[in-house]
């Protein structure tokens, strides 16, 4: 205790606070109390305005961060909605195309009497260098069965470039089926050259059908055959009826040991593209 009143800051702040006290009552004393007051508020004055500064720095502080979250919670909003208006926006392009797609196979009904058909959506593409196979959501429950042909039709074409081959039923279950595209190592189609009218058979090929094609081969070096021709389906005794678009030739090639043409066939369906398609229960088959 009495290390406190040897320091001398101690000391000297005694003595001027006994001084301030003395001074303060004499002042009053003699009824100049005011002069204490001013000289309080003039010292004081500085030390108040600056902690208004701060209170409403807090204030303002405060209500920043008020803004922020009202801001914060009205971007969210904003923001569900947005997502709700791409959803609705996809369904509706979604059911605009399945609706085109079934005009479209409404006009093939009306031309072809004949044909029973179950539209199908596609629901996985087999991953891998080049499409070895479709998943549509349709199956044995909607009386599907192997063999039979599915189609596509093209919204921008009319008439019979309309209407193209996909392939053909490969495996059903009860409520999905497998569809093999008509390009794959093995399928065929008998066809004929729209511009000439000769017959001739669609292959698939190994190599080919990486690359999204198909072929003809041995066709005689001296036959009617150009680049650009457009080839169909002839409908004798096949899968598939007849005048559905198959595609264009692409190119020719010439064998020199069997003195033969080949030609490569760039299919009209887009196997990357297609969404929705038909599967063909029943048509009147040509046997000829």
């Amino acid at each position: 205790m009495g290390g406190i009143f040897k320091n001398k800051f101690f000391i000297i702040m005694m003595i001027v606070a006994c001084a301030l006290t003395l001074s303060t009552i004499i002042l009053n004393l003699a009824g100049l109390g005011s002069v204490v007051t001013d000289a309080v508020n003039l010292i004081l004055g500085p030390f108040q305005g600056f902690a208004d500064i701060i209170k409403d720095s807090f204030a303002g502080f405060a209500g920043y961060f008020t803004e922020f979250n009202k801001m914060k919670e009205e971007i969210e909003e904003m923001r569900a909605k947005l997502e709700d208006a791409e959803s609705l926006l996809q369904d509706t392009w979604r059911l605009q195309d399945e609706n085109e797609t079934l005009m479209a196979f409404y006009e093939l009904k009306r031309t072809r009497a004949d044909f029973k058909m179950q539209n199908a959506k596609i629901t996985a593409r087999d991953p891998g260098n080049y499409l070895s196979s479709l998943t549509i959501d349709k199956g044995s429950r909607q009386t599907l069965e192997k063999d039979m042909p599915v189609v596509a039709a093209r919204g921008t074409d009319t008439g019979k470039e309309k209407y193209v081959i996909v392939g053909y039923v490969s495996e059903v279950g009860l409520l999905s089926a497998k569809v093999v595209p008509f390009i794959r190592t093995g399928s065929s189609v008998g066809a004929y050259i729209e511009r000439t009218g000769e017959a001739v058979v669609v292959e698939g090929d190994f190599e080919l059908e990486k690359k999204g094609l198909c072929r003809i081969s041995y066709l005689s070096k001296d036959a009617d055959i150009e680049v650009g021709d457009k080839l169909y389906s002839s409908g004798n005794a096949n899968i598939y009826p007849e005048d559905l678009y198959i595609g264009e030739i692409i190119e020719l090639s010439a064998d020199p040991l069997s003195r033969t043409m080949t030609g490569r066939i760039k299919p009209a369906v887009d196997f990357d593209k297609i969404k929705n398609l038909m599967v063909i229960l029943e048509f009147n088959r040509n046997f000829y």
